[in-house]
Protein backbone atom coordinates (compact mmCIF):
# COMPACT_ATOMS: atom_id res chain seq x y z
CA UNK A 1 0.00 0.00 0.00
CA UNK A 2 2.82 2.38 0.86
CA UNK A 3 4.39 1.66 -2.55
CA UNK A 4 1.14 2.68 -4.31
CA UNK A 5 1.07 5.96 -2.38
CA UNK A 6 4.65 6.72 -3.41
CA UNK A 7 3.86 5.94 -7.05
CA UNK A 8 0.69 8.07 -6.96
CA UNK A 9 2.43 11.03 -5.32
CA UNK A 10 5.39 10.76 -7.69
CA UNK A 11 3.04 10.73 -10.67
CA UNK A 12 1.21 13.80 -9.43
CA UNK A 13 4.49 15.61 -8.82
CA UNK A 14 5.76 14.68 -12.25
CA UNK A 15 2.51 15.83 -13.85
CA UNK A 16 2.83 19.18 -12.06
CA UNK A 17 6.37 19.64 -13.34
CA UNK A 18 5.32 18.68 -16.87
CA UNK A 19 2.34 21.04 -16.79
CA UNK A 20 4.50 23.89 -15.50
CA UNK A 21 7.12 23.23 -18.21
CA UNK A 22 4.41 23.31 -20.89
CA UNK A 23 3.31 26.77 -19.71
CA UNK A 24 6.87 28.08 -19.98
CA UNK A 25 7.29 26.68 -23.51
CA UNK A 26 4.20 28.50 -24.87
CA UNK A 27 5.13 32.20 -24.79
CA UNK A 28 2.75 34.85 -26.05
CA UNK A 29 2.70 35.07 -29.85
CA UNK A 30 4.02 38.24 -31.44
CA UNK A 31 1.96 38.99 -34.53
CA UNK A 32 4.54 40.70 -36.69
CA UNK A 33 6.62 39.83 -39.72
CA UNK A 34 10.36 39.69 -39.28
CA UNK A 35 11.34 41.65 -42.36
CA UNK A 36 15.02 40.87 -41.80
CA UNK A 37 14.53 37.09 -41.80
CA UNK A 38 15.13 36.80 -45.55
CA UNK A 39 17.55 38.52 -47.89
CA UNK A 40 16.18 40.51 -50.82
CA UNK A 41 16.78 37.55 -53.14
CA UNK A 42 15.20 35.08 -50.72
CA UNK A 43 12.17 37.36 -50.30
CA UNK A 44 11.71 37.57 -54.09
CA UNK A 45 11.87 33.77 -54.34
CA UNK A 46 9.46 33.45 -51.39
CA UNK A 47 6.97 35.82 -53.00
CA UNK A 48 7.09 33.78 -56.22
CA UNK A 49 6.54 30.57 -54.25
CA UNK A 50 3.63 32.15 -52.36
CA UNK A 51 1.97 33.12 -55.64
CA UNK A 52 2.54 29.63 -57.07
CA UNK A 53 1.23 27.94 -53.94
CA UNK A 54 -1.93 30.03 -53.82
CA UNK A 55 -2.58 29.51 -57.55
CA UNK A 56 -2.44 25.72 -57.22
CA UNK A 57 -4.19 25.19 -53.90
CA UNK A 58 -7.76 25.18 -52.73
CA UNK A 59 -8.40 26.92 -49.43
CA UNK A 60 -10.74 26.00 -46.62
CA UNK A 61 -11.34 28.41 -43.77
CA UNK A 62 -10.99 26.92 -40.28
CA UNK A 63 -12.02 28.39 -36.92
CA UNK A 64 -8.43 29.38 -36.12
CA UNK A 65 -6.68 29.35 -39.49
CA UNK A 66 -6.71 27.91 -42.99
CA UNK A 67 -6.30 24.53 -44.65
CA UNK A 68 -4.76 24.43 -48.11
CA UNK A 69 -5.04 21.38 -50.35
CA UNK A 70 -2.22 21.56 -52.86
CA UNK A 71 -1.96 19.90 -56.26
CA UNK A 72 1.31 17.99 -56.03
CA UNK A 73 1.46 17.84 -59.83
CA UNK A 74 1.94 21.62 -59.85
CA UNK A 75 3.71 22.30 -56.53
CA UNK A 76 6.41 19.87 -55.44
CA UNK A 77 7.09 18.71 -51.91
CA UNK A 78 10.44 20.53 -52.14
CA UNK A 79 8.72 23.81 -53.10
CA UNK A 80 6.22 23.45 -50.26
CA UNK A 81 9.04 22.71 -47.80
CA UNK A 82 10.99 25.73 -49.04
CA UNK A 83 7.92 27.94 -48.65
CA UNK A 84 7.21 26.70 -45.12
CA UNK A 85 10.86 27.19 -44.12
CA UNK A 86 10.84 30.78 -45.39
CA UNK A 87 7.42 31.68 -44.03
CA UNK A 88 8.19 30.25 -40.59
CA UNK A 89 11.30 32.44 -40.40
CA UNK A 90 9.29 35.54 -41.30
CA UNK A 91 6.16 34.75 -39.28
CA UNK A 92 7.07 32.85 -36.10
CA UNK A 93 3.57 33.27 -34.59
CA UNK A 94 2.01 30.87 -37.11
CA UNK A 95 1.75 27.12 -36.52
CA UNK A 96 2.53 25.09 -39.67
CA UNK A 97 1.17 21.58 -40.23
CA UNK A 98 2.18 19.75 -43.42
CA UNK A 99 0.85 16.39 -44.55
CA UNK A 100 2.70 14.49 -47.24
CA UNK A 101 0.66 11.39 -48.10
CA UNK A 102 2.12 8.67 -50.32
CA UNK A 103 -0.27 9.77 -53.07
CA UNK A 104 -2.84 12.47 -53.62
CA UNK A 105 -2.72 16.14 -52.74
CA UNK A 106 -0.46 17.74 -50.17
CA UNK A 107 -2.07 19.59 -47.29
CA UNK A 108 -0.88 22.63 -45.39
CA UNK A 109 -2.67 23.92 -42.32
CA UNK A 110 -1.78 27.35 -40.97
CA UNK A 111 -3.25 28.22 -37.61
CA UNK A 112 -2.61 29.50 -34.11
CA UNK A 113 -5.77 31.22 -32.91
CA UNK A 114 -8.20 33.91 -34.03
CA UNK A 115 -5.59 36.68 -34.05
CA UNK A 116 -3.18 34.49 -35.99
CA UNK A 117 -5.94 33.69 -38.51
CA UNK A 118 -6.44 37.41 -39.19
CA UNK A 119 -2.66 37.82 -39.47
CA UNK A 120 -2.44 34.95 -42.01
CA UNK A 121 -5.25 36.44 -44.07
CA UNK A 122 -3.53 39.83 -44.17
CA UNK A 123 -0.10 38.34 -44.89
CA UNK A 124 -1.32 36.15 -47.77
CA UNK A 125 -3.92 38.60 -49.07
CA UNK A 126 -6.82 36.21 -48.48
Amino acid sequence: MRFLKVVALSSLALFGITAAAAEVQNPQRILACNMNALTKEQRMRHEALTKRLLEHASRKELADGYLFTIDRERVSVAELAEWVAGESRCCPAVDFHVELPASGPLTLRLDGGADVKEFIAAELGL
